[in-house]
């Protein structure tokens, strides 16, 4: 007789991917199992997220109260506004719109909820609209919000996805979260159990766990591509596969509600923030190119465009099991559900609590994992009926999108309750379900359903006593809504964000002076650097915007610059990417483009504290493919020149004794290193017995230099002589941009 092992303790956890759904998770198990576990999260600067997931449902506030976080902070933190509902316009037919409010419309009996008493007062010609009768719906409409005592007023945010992921790791680091930076080259298994123990990082470094959670967006790479994990396709009820997302300036004040517009082949979103819009279209390429879908969009806009379109592809599913093994894929990782009413964070919020719930602390049990995925289906395949149904029911005949749409055969248990409601007017849920009565009540009517019959109970009131009953309510409604005021009123006395100075709002934040001129720069070894003097045309406006934001600025735990970041916008980095592409590209040998990032960065570790990785001059190229390079860039925003600009080295050792070198500095403890190399904490700012300079380019304000990130470099930072400097303010500010390329051919 065999026996199986006994299951280990859960100690290790290892979260791949940050974005939204890496960070609210390791904020949740710190938050809950922090002191039990020790909790790592591998993201890297390189990879973006999807990022269109900005509208949020009323479910987020437990995710906030299990946190404990604080309202108005988490306002402006993320530059949130306040949302009621969606406004669903052209889904029953063009030009007829209709309201998914949160909360209730009415006062509903046990028996039979309020809309019963409606449909009977509408057939006696007692009632007014639906909508009259609720005050997220009534509020929504004349743009007014506030905060009313008992939860009086239901309400969700919509916010800046990047932002918020950012939140959660400052929430999350002083928990004791370790974020580390790189790029995952390999997911390590055990040959025996086929669990996952490790990950890989392109730059040698590998990160051990007990239990490895997948965030790693639609890729799946752990629990998708190492534990091969099938995806089930949903596309037959789904029928959208793309999308293209796009932010433009605010152009008036922020409603408090998510705008969906449906079109011939697929619908439109506007999201408004408090500095921004986001807005883009969710499409079925078999119905319009990419090309027509992105000219719909910006046709459909208003403001400035902040950013070009970029094309999202995605398949509408699930997997098949979203735990198997040590693995759990939370997210994108685990499936994708168009944005059409805002769940994409509750399922990262819910996959994150069941977790905590399940969590196999004493170790894995088959129990454990079969519950997780039965619950994780269930609560899946509701929220995607629910979409289905906005598709389905419809009066659209205007194209073969909205016929196939209205003509397909839906999943059984919606054909159910589709047939009940227009039998009987009635709803029946499961425990558990995410959208109550109320939401399924105000689409399927909204879309166009009127149901043949509704509960008797409603035939014991008389007309007088029914007419009361909905006069009542509608009377309430209309007296706390004269109280209201309006959204953006509410906003500016309650949770203002951090503003933009209006001088600086009107032009670009970064605009590279036209007339600066580049200057090439010979090293030793013959390569070259390219410098630009007076890059930027108003270099002040950008170090007052550092300013502005320095509370945001995070140093990460595990990360090699020895100091506090600041990931750059996309608005500052387009200006960047153009100027690379119009005048570096060619001279650094550069081909297409593969990606962006830029950051805002300040030197402020002590130098005896630094790690070997720190220690050394490093290449910005690690984890690029073959046919890849990374160019990169240092902008200097510092007026005093002594703290330094950019050095540049050649090694001394052979091609193998220097990847070696390098792999000691990742991975080696700084005693050890220290011992095998000779080199003690400090900053390398000149030759040694491995490395010779090769160059130096000093510091010099509004000065930026441009190089093949493949050279061997470092920064001029002489810590002993300016320690001071380096400290007070933002010190030695600078802005540092990586392309990714394709070597040209």
């Amino acid at each position: 007789m065999t026996t199986s092992p006994a299951p280990q303790p859960i100690r290790r956890v290892v979260i791949a991917g940050g974005g939204t759904a890496g960070w609210m998770v390791a904020a949740g198990l710190a938050k809950c199992l922090g002191r039990q576990l020790e909790i790592r999260l591998v993201e890297s600067e390189e990879i973006g997220t999807v990022g269109v997931g900005e509208a949020t449902i009323p479910t987020l506030h437990f995710m906030h109260e299990i946190l404990d976080l604080e309202e108005k902070e988490f306002i402006q933190a993320t530059q949130a506004t306040f949302k009621l509902g969606i406004s669903f316009e052209n889904w029953r037919n063009v030009g007829e719109h209709y309201f998914h409010s949160f909360g209730k419309t009415g006062q509903g009996h046990w028996t039979a909820g309020f809309h019963h008493f409606w449909l009977d007062a509408r057939r006696r010609g007692l009632a007014g609209g639906y909508g009259e009768y609720c005050l997220e719906l009534q509020a929504a409409m004349a743009n007014r919000f506030a905060l009313l005592p008992d939860n009086g007023i239901n309400y969700a945010y919509h916010f800046d996805a990047t932002l918020y992921g950012q939140y959660l790791r400052r929430f999350s680091e002083p928990l004791g979260v370790q974020r580390i930076e790189g790029k995952i080259a390999q997911v390590h298994t055990d040959a025996a159990s086929g669990n996952i123990t490790g990950l890989q990082l392109a730059d040698g470094t590998r990160v051990d766990g007990d239990f490895f959670i997948d965030c790693t967006g639609m890729r799946s790479l752990l629990l998708g591509e190492t534990l091969g994990v099938p995806y089930e396709s949903w596309s037959h009820w789904l029928p959208c596969d793309s999308a293209l997302a796009v932010q433009t300036t605010r152009v008036g004040e922020p409603v408090p509600y998510t705008r969906s517009i449906a079109h011939p082949w697929g619908w439109q979103w506007r999201i408004p923030l408090q500095h921004r819009v986001g807005n883009g279209v969710v499409f079925s390429s078999r119905h319009i190119s990419d090309d027509e879908a992105k000219a719909a969009l910006l046709a459909n806009v208003e403001g400035e465009v902040l950013r070009e379109p970029r094309v999202i592809r995605f398949t509408p599913g699930q997997r098949e099991q979203v735990w198997k093994k040590n693995c759990v894929a939370i997210g994108l990782s685990s499936g994708f559900l168009e944005p059409l009413e805002s769940t994409s964070i509750h399922l990262i919020q819910k996959g994150m609590t069941r977790l905590v719930e399940l969590f196999p602390s004493d170790g894995i049990r088959q129990s454990d994992v079969d519950e997780y995925n039965q619950q994780a289906r269930e609560a899946i395949e509701v929220i995607r009926d629910f979409i289905i149904l906005h598709y389905h029911v419809t009066n659209r005949d205007d194209s073969a999108f909205w016929r196939g749409c209205r003509d397909m055969e839906v999943p059984a248990l919606l054909k159910h309750r589709l047939q009940h409601f227009r039998d009987t007017a009635r709803i029946a849920l499961r425990p558990g379900e995410l959208f109550a009565e109320n939401s399924w009540v105000q689409v399927m009517m909204g879309q166009g359903i009127q149901p043949a019959s509704h509960h008797p109970i409603t035939r014991n009131m008389d007309d007088r006593t029914l007419a009361d009953f909905l006069g009542g309510v509608r009377k309430e409604v209309a007296r706390t809504l004269m109280k209201l005021p309006s959204h953006q009123q509410f906003i500016d006395q309650f949770c203002p964000a951090p503003a933009i100075d209006p001088a600086v709002r009107a032009r670009p934040l970064l605009r590279v002076n036209p007339d600066a001129r580049i200057e090439t720069v010979r090293l030793d070894d013959g390569s070259t650097v390219h410098v630009v003097d007076d890059f930027v045309l108003d270099p002040q406006a950008l170090v007052a915007f550092a300013e502005a934001q320095a509370a945001r600025f995070v140093s990460s735990a595990g990360h090699p610059y020895p100091g506090p970041q600041l990931a750059l916008s996309d608005d500052l980095c387009r200006p960047l990417g153009e100027y690379f592409e119009q005048q570096l590209r060619s001279r650094l040998g550069a081909g297409p483009g593969l990606g962006l990032f830029g950051r805002f960065s300040r030197v402020t570790q002590e130098a005896a504290s630094l790690d070997p990785r720190q220690r050394i001059c490093h290449r910005d190229d690690s984890g690029v493919a073959p046919g890849e390079m990374i160019a990169a860039s240092v902008h200097y925003l510092f007026e005093d020149e002594q703290l330094g600009g950019t050095v540049f080295f050649r090694s001394l050792m052979s091609a193998a004794d220097t990847r070696q070198f390098m792999q000691d500095a990742n991975a080696l403890e700084p005693s050890a290193f220290s011992d095998k190399y000779g080199i003690a904490p400090g900053y390398m700012t000149d030759s040694n017995r491995y490395f010779e300079v090769i160059g130096r380019l000093p510091a010099r304000w509004n000065r930026a230099v441009f190089y093949d990130g493949g050279i061997l470099h470092s920064a001029d930072i002489r810590w002993a002589a300016h320690k001071a400097g380096y400290q007070a303010g933002l010190g030695r500010l600078t802005i540092n941009a990586f392309f990714k390329r394709l070597r040209a051919a």
